[in-house]
């Protein structure tokens, strides 16, 4: 070995030992912060013990002391004096943000509350009626408890009709008859009862509806403000640790169990409390910690009945957003985000990994990361665009289609329509060659070569300004330039090491390589259209507001491929070069593999909790549908034990009639890769049958199926009541059509009858008025057809003309129209064609004609002022279809709820709430579509109105099961 090596290896070890000596310095550099529990050490609070016994919170330097609750502690009040930096609270903090309390909301662990009403069997208390008069124990105020209260009120039990009892903590005082009920956690003291050989009987705020939150994560709003990085760190490590605990149950309870057992619980108990708290943790969600503002509004709108709160809460503004910290908006800015709906963006849709539209039309990549930061900050949506080129997006910009560009360069030409915010990323532009080209030192050496550049991208321009020899090539794209590259067409290609370092790992791994760097970065920032200053400098401010921890997040998500310089020819730096080449590359395919490894346990655990957890029946079958795995969903869906459904079938169980076409939609899958929306009867245990909706999946090894099953049951019966209901509605309407032409024809015979007898009948006058009985009978028969199509409604998707069926729609609703004297202005156009269920379409139609029509009618809008106006249009491949009214709009705090089911403003003799919903459900899942709902001001006949604007969008192309 020489000495100039051995030398070499000495520098290297050095260099390791002040890595090493940093990394130990930066450790005992932790900073001290506290988080307050609400009781004692258990499985309750074990993400925070996971991430600080994982290191998690190390890992972002903070040194985490977890305080046990103790007597007269209260958690807002322990953050807000600075006791501690952050606590876990009950949504009880409601009532103290809304008496002034500044506090912000950062996660919320379980999704639905553990708090239940538990019994023993032996005190013959078996539903929430038998409440009434019996003996509670609780501690608190139960009055604020608003999961429990709430299911209670629903069953009309009143907190007065309880017998209060103080708490002595003891489940035994159930089975020694000294309470009849207590207040507890579903996770601690069933089990309790269980071991005292009692039978717990279980009340749950969520079997009856209400799913409210419970352990929120909160800090102080100085807090917040003072140490915001400090904040998004504690709380990523957090819920970090929380992920952790639940994929790690059993390790996690073996830390709380030998370490912090202060309850001296069992190993049993504490699994008994895990499960149990998974279960609320991904109840209705596959995301730890999420936390939405409609349902603390539904749990502050609960208090309000109470009579415990009065004041208003701005719900956005106590529920932590990574960005809206410390942006400073004048009102002018302000007043522009409020009135502007959203902001048109273009973007580059194939320049990954800065953006792109993925298989399913979502926009992803790094710039995509930034945008949703800038939505959080400004509290605005950009909607994307869709172009199909980046020149196409330039030419959108130009004719003012969209009002930014994502990620752009300012150039002389672009500023004549576009003005531009300063950088938020700066990328190195790379020479991209075949493998036997060497290293280019100087964009000198590719004088005289083709060199390919993506048509529109700002460098083209300012390149052949700056290097007026170089022979540039326009291409459509980068892999329209990597390919020609590859085949010689090309000598390179110039593009950003992000782009074409996401390339070589996708797609061109071994074919091409890195041959060298120009000196010039790209600086891209945002485009912004020249006549909107002041979305420019709302732009700016959302670029200055984004940390260099955030970007380097980004880019460490998206980048992980770095450009090494080109080789210098001394045969020292060739030795360094060489040595340096080969410890990277050992390194980078083990931290490669690490990744690899990581990812896919990742992956792994992420489809078992979604399988396990899922409210959906989940299984897998093999090509011949017999079982292979399931959910306990679906084992409780069937009636099976896990033993018998093994044995069967998906087929097996299949009512005869509908088994040919499982059979083919089995194939059908094999065929297509997926169905959706199949729907068939199944016979269970015990021969109870149900109706069910299948989605199939074949699984990425093409020898397995993977279903997924709702019960519909139910559902069908509701859309049975709700379409015969409407039913009633339809006769009237043809018993009102068919009066005219009933009369004319009984005036006609009537009139023929009489002239024969005196002998003035013609022969015009007979030909006549049988041609007028002839009309009208026809007109009668096609009321007829109308009507037998809507109620035999669509058993097969086809294509038909969407006036035609608005046409067919406006007959049935005729005499409703002409009762409440209501003017419909159509603008149709003659040519749409759609594939569907045309009848089904007819009853959207009119639900939601019947809901604008009743709103006239109930707001006394003058008669010769009730306006529904419906339009279609197409634009691109999708349809649009609006209805329109002018009775005021919808109240802006229900507007968010009228698709959910059961939801009425109306008397219960009125109305059922199922109409939208089951329009919603219908357009949705059936047609492929969407719909929504807004209130919109506009002018007819030069008058003002204000009134409920439906949209429903759906697609041209083919249904999936087409």
């Amino acid at each position: 070995m020489t000495n100039k090596f051995k030398h070499n290896i000495s520098l290297f070890r050095i260099i390791l030992v002040i890595i090493l000596l940093s990394i130990s310095v930066y450790a005992n550099d932790l900073k001290k912060v506290s988080l307050q529990l609400q009781w004692k050490y258990q499985f309750q609070f074990a993400g925070y013990i996971m991430a600080k016994e994982k290191g998690f919170y190390k890992d972002v330097g903070l040194d985490v002391d977890i305080k046990e609750w103790s007597h007269n502690i209260n958690m807002v009040d322990e953050v807000i004096n600075g006791n501690s930096q952050y606590a876990v609270s009950r949504p009880t903090s409601l009532i103290d943000i809304s008496n002034g309390k500044e506090i912000v909301y950062l996660a919320t662990i379980f999704q639905s509350s553990p708090l239940i009403f538990l019994t023993d069997i032996s005190t013959g208390i078996t539903t929430v009626k038998d409440f009434k008069n019996k003996r509670i124990m609780t501690t608190g105020d139960l009055s604020t408890d608003t999961s429990l209260l709430s299911m209670m009120y629903s069953q009309k039990v009143m907190l007065d009709d309880l017998h209060v009892q103080k708490p002595t903590f003891n489940v035994k005082d159930l089975l020694d008859n000294k309470t009849d009920l207590i207040v507890s956690y579903i996770s601690n003291e069933p089990f309790v009862l269980k071991e005292l050989g009692g039978t717990p009987v279980i009340f749950s705020p969520k079997d009856y509806g209400f799913d409210f939150y419970n352990d929120i994560v909160i800090t102080s709003k100085k807090n917040l403000k003072n140490n915001s990085d400090e904040v998004r760190k504690f709380r990523n490590a957090t819920l970090k640790g929380w992920e952790y605990a639940f994929l790690n149950i059993e390790e996690t309870i073996n830390i709380l169990h030998d370490k912090y057992n202060t309850q001296n619980k069992s190993k049993d108990a504490l699994l008994y409390e895990a499960k149990e708290l998974k279960k609320l943790a991904y109840y209705k969600t596959n995301k730890i910690g999420k936390i939405q503002s409609s349902k603390l509004e539904k749990i502050y709108d609960v208090y309000k009945l109470l009579g415990v709160v009065k004041n208003n809460i701005n719900f956005n503004q106590i529920i932590y957003n990574d960005n809206t910290l410390d942006i400073k908006l004048n009102q002018k800015e302000k007043e522009y985000l409020k009135n502007k709906n959203s902001i048109a963006m273009c973007i580059d849709p194939n320049w990954m990994p800065f953006e792109k539209f993925d298989e399913n039309g979502n926009y992803i990549g790094m710039t995509a990361d930034y945008y949703k930061l800038f939505e959080k900050t400004l509290n605005i949506k950009f909607d994307v665009i869709r172009t199909t080129s980046w020149n196409e997006s330039i030419e959108f910009a130009k004719q003012r289609k969209c009002d930014i560009f994502s990620l752009a360069m300012e150039t002389p030409k672009r500023k004549k329509y576009m003005n531009f915010t300063t950088p938020y990323l700066s990328i190195p532009l790379v020479i991209t060659t075949k493998l036997n080209v060497p290293f280019i030192n100087e964009i000198e050496d590719l004088t005289g070569k083709k060199v390919g550049i993506t048509k529109g991208y700002a460098f083209v321009e300012l390149l052949k300004n700056k290097y007026p020899y170089l022979n540039i090539i326009e291409v459509d794209n980068i892999d329209d330039g990597l390919d020609q590259v590859n085949k010689d067409e090309l000598f390179a290609y110039i593009g950003t090491l992000a782009s074409v370092g996401y390339k070589f790992q996708t797609k061109y791994s071994g074919e091409l390589k890195i041959a060298g760097k120009i000196s010039d970065n790209w600086e891209l920032g945002i485009g912004v259209r020249n006549d909107d200053r002041t979305l420019l400098t709302i732009l700016q401010k959302a670029i200055n507001n984004i940390s260099q921890d955030q970007k380097r997040e980004i880019l460490n998500k998206w980048i992980s491929i770095k450009y090494e310089k080109g080789v210098d020819y001394t045969l020292l730096w060739g030795t360094i070069f060489v040595f340096l080449i080969i410890i990277l590359i050992i390194f980078f395919f083990y931290i490669k593999e690490q990744y690899l490894k990581n990812e896919l346990k990742k992956q792994k655990d992420e489809f078992e909790t979604i399988f396990k957890n899922s409210k959906d029946g989940i299984a897998i079958l093999d090509l011949e549908s017999n079982f292979l795995n399931f959910n306990d969903e679906y084992l409780r869906m069937t009636g099976f034990n896990k033993e018998e459904l093994l044995t069967k079938s998906c087929i097996e169980l299949t009512e005869p009639e509908h088994k040919k076409d499982s059979k083919h939609i089995i194939s059908e899958v094999i065929k297509k890769g997926y169905i959706q929306n199949f729907e068939k009867t199944c016979i269970l245990k015990d021969n109870k049958k149900v109706i069910v909706n299948m989605s199939l999946s074949l699984m990425p090894d093409k020898q397995r199926i993977l279903i997924s099953t709702k019960d519909v049951t139910q559902l069908k019966k509701l859309e049975s009541h709700a379409k015969l209901a409407s039913m009633g509605e339809m006769i009237g309407n043809i018993a009102h059509q068919w009066r005219q032409p009933l009369s004319v024809i009984s005036t006609g015979a009537t009139g023929l009858q009489l002239e024969h007898e005196y002998g003035t009948l013609s022969d015009k006058v007979f030909t006549e008025t049988c041609e007028l009985i002839n009309e009208n009978a026809q007109y009668l028969s096609k009321t007829i057809d109308d009507f037998r199509n809507y109620i035999k409604g669509d058993s097969k998707l086809i294509k038909f003309n969407l006036k035609n069926d608005t046409d067919s729609f406006i007959k049935l609703v005729d005499s409703t129209i002409k009762n409440h004297q209501i003017n419909v202005i159509l603008d149709l156009e003659e040519c749409i064609e759609i594939n569907g269920y045309p009848n089904e379409l007819i009853q959207c139609f009119i639900n939601i004609f019947n809901n604008s029509k009743d709103a006239l009618v109930e707001k006394e809008i003058a008669e010769d002022e009730r306006y529904i106006f419906i339009s279609q249009y197409k634009i691109d491949n999708n349809v649009f279809i609006e209805f329109k009214d002018n009775a005021g709009g919808i109240p802006e705090s229900i507007l968010p709820k009228i698709f959910e089911p059961y939801f009425t403003t109306k008397h219960q003799t009125q109305g059922t709430g199922l109409g939208l919903h089951m329009t919603y459900e219908f357009i949705i899942n059936s047609m492929g579509g969407n719909i929504t709902i807004e209130n919109v001001d506009y002018q007819f006949n030069n008058k003002s109105y204000r009134g409920a604007n439906f949209v429903i969008e759906i697609p041209l192309k083919k249904n999936k099961n087409d």
